[in-house]
């Protein structure tokens, strides 16, 4: 009986950790109203990309954001031109599904990096928040190569910046409207992240990493 015992606990122990692995994706919402004002947002990491240049990132609060209240925001207004600051999550980590993100209207250039195997080999889809002009960037080995470019409709306060990405193909829709469709060379899986490129302040809300591609 013993014996039994023990191989029915085996069997039962190894059925629930293959029921563990074979979870499926799910998506991962960031909204930042449970993270301590002008604290570095939770569960993110924060590294600089491309030319070296100070960043830092705090949470913030204002009535108008989406979400409750608070906000992500990189706060140093005077970064060089070519240096990217990211805000990267952690423990997500994927090739194939969709990334999104609110960010504010202003003078600065905000968007997504995703499909970061490292700090060298990354996509980035970058939005003037004063123009509306952005650009689909594949970097490798540090090398930042452009896939697309367009320039959206800037319509509301906060605008949502979208992307889904299905192998090669990459889709990016800004306010609810096409913005670009660019083939990547390389797809990779990798880590993702907000990030804003140059001078300029940028803010964040509702930053969803969805591997689902939904």
């Amino acid at each position: 009986m013993i014996r039994s015992r023990r191989g029915l606990t085996l069997v039962l122990t190894l059925a629930l950790a293959a029921g563990a692995m074979a979870l499926p994706a799910q998506k991962i919402r960031n909204h930042f109203d449970t993270d301590a004002l002008f604290q570095p947002p939770g569960f993110f990491d924060f590294v600089v990309l491309g030319a070296p240049g100070a960043a830092q990132w705090k949470v913030l609060t204002g009535k108008s954001a989406p979400s409750l209240q608070n906000y992500a925001g990189q706060i140093v207004p005077n970064r060089p031109k070519e240096s990217i600051a990211a805000a990267l999550r952690r423990n997500v980590d994927f090739k194939d599904g969709a990334w999104s993100v609110m960010m504010l209207r202003g003078q600065g250039r905000g968007g997504i990096v995703f499909r970061m195997a490292d700090e060298q080999n990354f996509l980035a889809l970058l939005v003037n928040l004063g123009s509306g002009e952005a650009r689909l960037l594949s970097y490798g080995k540090g090398v930042p190569t452009e896939l697309g470019s367009a320039k959206g409709v800037l319509d509301r306060e906060w605008c949502l910046l979208q992307v889904v990405a299905k192998g090669p193909h990459i889709v990016a829709r800004f306010n609810d409207k096409p913005l670009i469709e660019a083939v990547d060379p390389s797809p990779a899986s990798g880590r993702a992240g907000i990030a804003t490129a140059g001078p300029g302040l940028a803010s964040f809300d509702e930053f969803i990493l969805d591997p689902t591609g939904q």
